[in-house]
């Protein structure tokens, strides 16, 4: 399946790529740091087959997308979000995120609750660390000058299940988009967007995520309460969406449906 022509959505600040898979209820899907939104494509592609419309905003900084990048939070980055769904979606949508995109998803729920019908969160991380040994991998995965063999080590171990195609995030990271990103994470107090508002909350988390530990998942479901439902699945680690998209896409689906039938029998 290949995606429509890209659309350009203007925010005021930024100038946003925007890319469409499929038809139907509308998934508007967020990468995570330092990635672009080809990451999820074959997710997209999945969740296209299953009847949705795959939005895919291409974050400013990365490719196309333009922005200020100094002096951002995420309130910033949340607006740009908000603007796509203005301009290319109707009605409240499904937000998905993806590691460092459940922040910006969270606070486009929080900032613009009318545009945002539930929030998915898959690879939360939050205020469980990894241990020492693997955010020593995480900085050897992205660091610019680190040899091959030893990132292919990093990244196998940071981010993927045993046995798992680690090929998609040997490269492709952005230096100068994941320092301005954190930076806008460190500006932007967590109570303004943690609990991502009042908007329903589905936590996916991957049973060998070592990045963003289990305990992460666990806390923010109890945290969130009600409004909050956790997922964890086997065999898959942080790269859950680029590591396994079909897993991820028939979780998502699932759970869509049992929520529409859930809805109609309450209101039957």
């Amino acid at each position: 399946m290949t995606a429509f022509p890209a659309s350009r959505v203007e925010t005021g600040e930024a100038s946003i790529d925007v890319r469409v898979f499929g038809a139907g209820p509308t998934l508007v899907m967020l990468p995570g740091l330092g990635r672009s939104s080809h990451d999820l494509d074959a997710f997209a592609v999945a969740l296209a087959s299953a009847g949705h419309r795959a939005v895919l905003p291409e974050p400013r900084g990365m490719g196309n997308s333009t922005g200020r990048l100094d002096n951002i939070t995420l309130h910033d980055l949340a607006r740009d979000v908000a603007a796509v769904i203005e301009r290319l979606c109707d009605g409240p949508v499904v937000v998905i995120g993806h590691a460092f995109g459940n922040r910006i998803a969270r606070c486009v729920a929080a900032d613009h609750p009318q545009l945002v019908s539930l929030v998915v969160l898959l690879s939360s991380s939050g205020k469980v660390q990894p241990t020492p040994e693997i955010a020593e991998a995480i900085r050897l995965a992205q660091a610019i000058d680190t040899p091959r063999d030893v990132r292919a080590r990093a990244v196998r171990d940071a981010w993927f299940a045993p046995g798992s195609d680690i090929a998609p995030w040997l490269d492709g990271w952005s230096q100068r988009v994941m320092r301005a990103y954190l930076a806008a994470a460190g500006a932007t107090p967590l109570d303004h967007w943690w609990t991502a508002g009042s908007a329903d909350v589905l936590i996916v988390q991957g049973l060998c995520d070592v990045s963003a530990p289990l305990a992460n998942g666990r806390l923010l479901r109890d945290e969130i309460g009600s409004r909050a439902t956790l997922i964890e699945l086997a065999d898959v680690g942080h790269a859950l969406p680029v590591e396994n998209p079909e897993l991820c896409a028939e979780t998502i689906v699932s759970f869509l449906r049992t929520r529409a039938a859930n809805r109609s029998n309450a209101h039957g």
